[in-house]
């Protein structure tokens, strides 16, 4: 009996500690303006994340599956290990503080240090890619949070992805027109916290302030390119179509109370063009205005410019402007694997404000 009793004791206690904290939390009082995609290449984000027209294999899930019919690198590719790291600063300063990634801790140091943006994403993405067909299964943990010592806004989210892509060729390969399905299992934390309050929360307890649902959605996308030697090329995608909303889910998180955030659909138009400099160098120069639904941002919050540079031996250089603020990165592709790693910044500024957070990224892949 007296078991019994402990056992139903326990339970309620961490109900009513979950209703007496949701009283004392502000939900939907976020002033993080960033804009958050479900997944963000880094080759993309090097050349100022401007791929919407010359993104291909994989990445086209996420950027525009049409892409798909591009891969030409051989019959087909698999990536058994891809390992994506995206940090601020001030994450990285906390990382090696706290000598932990978990949320939890993380909070508690960017209570400690008001004022300072803390990001990071970790991700990984194995996949198998043919032309005109991949699947993929995205893993992602992001942690984004600023404090002003009182407050403490927050996004951050763990995700499971599989998803799969099919395209087709048509007028002679001139137009491309893909699709991608995908499932998304996401355990999310968002909103403007206090942070006495999360200051006198446990482990124990903390996963019930956590979001947990299953969503499914579709990307589509198109690409239009014309027979000149420049391959120009005009591409769109719709990202999420008519929106991503999520049904209640405890596989990740047993305590979770609530679903995740919905993701509004978003439109994205590119353009880019692929000039050979010599035998040995290719490059192609691309731009995009992203996320056209969003009408009350500002021009240069929308816009992004890539160039990439290629050598037959595989060795890459990217340059770009996201949201003009300055990328750059280098890659080089062997068989049996990639690495790539550079720098990007991303515009963080609410309303009109123009504030930008600098991040270093790098990825690793094994594949054949």
């Amino acid at each position: 009996m007296n078991t019994l009793f402990a056992h139903f004791y326990s339970h309620f206690k961490l109900i009513l500690w979950g209703i007496l904290v949701s009283m004392l939390f502000i939900e939907q009082a976020m002033a993080l303006d960033e804009i958050f995609d479900t997944y963000n290449s880094p080759q993309c984000l090097a050349q100022g994340n401007a791929c919407t027209a010359s993104t291909s294999g994989f990445a086209s899930h996420f950027y525009n599956p049409a892409a798909l019919t591009k891969f030409t690198k051989k019959h087909w590719e698999a990536n058994l290990v891809v390992l994506d790291g995206q940090l601020s600063a001030g994450a990285t300063a906390n990382m090696f503080s706290s000598q932990s990634l978990g949320t939890y801790r993380f909070l508690n140091l960017a209570g400690q240090n008001p004022g300072i943006y803390n990001y990071f994403n970790f991700s990984t993405l194995p996949s198998i890619t043919f032309r005109n067909f991949s699947f993929a299964i995205l893993g992602s943990y992001q942690f984004a949070a600023l404090s002003d010592g009182t407050l403490i806004d927050l996004d951050t989210r763990q995700d499971i992805v599989p998803t799969v892509g099919f395209s087709r060729s048509f007028a002679g390969n001139l137009l491309k027109l893909g699709v991608s399905g995908k499932a998304i299992l996401r355990n999310q934390m968002k909103g403007a916290f206090s942070q006495a309050v999360l200051d006198s929360t446990d482990d124990k307890n903390f996963p019930l302030l956590f979001k947990e649902g299953v969503g499914l959605g579709v990307n589509s996308g198109l690409l239009l390119t014309l027979p000149h030697r420049f391959l120009p090329t005009l591409g769109i995608s719709w990202l999420d179509m008519f929106g991503t909303r999520f049904s209640p889910s405890h596989y990740l998180n047993p305590q979770s109370s609530g679903t995740p955030e919905s993701i509004p659909q978003s439109f994205h138009a590119g353009f880019s063009l692929s000039p050979a400099i010599s035998r040995t160098w290719k490059s192609t120069l691309s731009v995009d205005y992203r996320h056209i639904e969003l009408s009350a941002l500002s021009w240069r919050k929308h816009l992004h410019v890539g160039l990439e540079l290629q050598s037959e031996k595989s060795l890459l250089f990217w340059l770009g402007l996201n949201q003009l603020y300055l990328t750059a990165g280098m890659g080089l592709r062997v068989q049996g694997g990639n690495l790539e790693m550079g720098t990007y910044a991303k515009e963080i500024g609410t309303g009109d404000k123009t504030e930008y957070d600098r991040r270093f990224f790098f990825r690793y892949t094994i594949s054949f």
